[in-house]
C-alpha cells in the first residue's frame, strides 16, 4: 500500500531535539530500530509494525511512545542532529584554544557525516531531505548555532557571546555545505593535512576576533 509522503519540518523536531532517551530504554530501542529501517529503506518502505518487530516491543508500546511515523522520523532525525553536535562539541572542548576547537570540531563533524543517516537519506529521499537542508535551512542553522554557543559557554570559552555566535554560525554553515556537497579541495581523507589546511584558511578570519577579545571589548 502506498504510504503518505513524509515532510521533514523544523517545528516537529524542536520538542524531539530537547528529549533525550535513556540508553536501552524502550524509546531508545524504538529509535534505534527506526533509524536502522530508515538507513535500509529510506522514509517510505517500512511501517510502525516493522519498527515494533525489529525493536522487539509491542505495537501498542510503539504507538504510545510515538503516535505517528512522522513523529518517529522527526525524533530519529533530532537524535541524529543532537548526536552530531555532541561529537563536535566534545572534540572542540578538548582543545586548548578557540582556533583549535573549531578545527577539531570540524574534523569530528566530517567524520560523523561520513556514516550519518542524513547522508543516506540524501541518496534515498532527496526530494524530502533537500528542502530541509537548503531553502528551509535557516532555522536549522539557528538551532545549531544556539546549541554550539550554549556549549561554548558551558565549557568556559573566553570569547564574547557576539563572537561566539559568529563562530558558531560559520561552523554551522560550513558543516551544512559539506553535507550537501562532499567534493572538495580540502584533504578530508588525511586528518593532519586537513588540520593544516583549515588552520591556514581560518586563521586570517579568526585572528581579529581573538585580538578584540584580548582587548576586553
Amino acid at each position: 500500500m502506498p504510504r503518505r509522503k513524509i515532510t521533514v519540518e523544523l517545528e516537529p523536531m524542536l520538542g524531539a531535539f530537547a528529549a533525550v532517551s535513556v540508553v536501552g530504554s524502550p524509546e531508545d530501542r524504538i529509535l534505534d530500530a527506526a533509524a536502522q529501517l530508515m538507513r535500509t529503506y529510506g522514509l517510505k518502505r517500512w511501517s510502525m509494525e516493522d519498527v515494533a518487530e525489529l525493536a522487539a516491543i509491542g505495537r501498542t508500546s510503539v504507538y504510545r511512545a510515538f503516535s505517528t511515523r512522522d513523529e518517529l522520523v522527526h525524533a530519529v532525525l533530532a537524535r541524529e542532529l543532537r548526536g552530531t553536535i555532541g561529537h563536535i562539541v566534545a572534540a572542540a572542548s578538548r582543545s586548548g584554544s578557540v582556533e583549535d576547537g573549531i578545527i577539531e570540531g570540524a574534523i569530528a563533524g566530517l567524520a560523523v557525516l561520513r556514516s550519518s543517516l542524513v547522508e543516506q537519506l540524501l541518496r534515498s529521499d532527496p526530494s524530502t531531505i533537500l528542502p530541509f537542508l537548503t531553502t528551509k535551512a535557516g532555522p536549522l542553522i539557528a538551532i545549531t548555532r544556539q546549541f554550539l554557543v550554549a556549549q561554548a559557554s558551558a565549557v568556559g570559552a573566553a570569547i564574547s557571546n557576539e563572537h561566539a555566535e559568529e563562530l558558531a554560525e560559520i561552523a554551522a554553515r560550513l558543516g551544512l555545505s559539506f553535507v550537501l556537497t562532499r567534493e572538495t579541495v580540502f584533504p578530508v581523507e588525511d586528518e593532519d593535512a586537513l588540520r593544516a589546511s583549515l588552520r591556514r584558511v581560518l586563521r586570517p578570519v579568526l585572528s581579529p576576533l581573538f585580538a578584540t577579545d584580548a582587548a576586553g571589548l
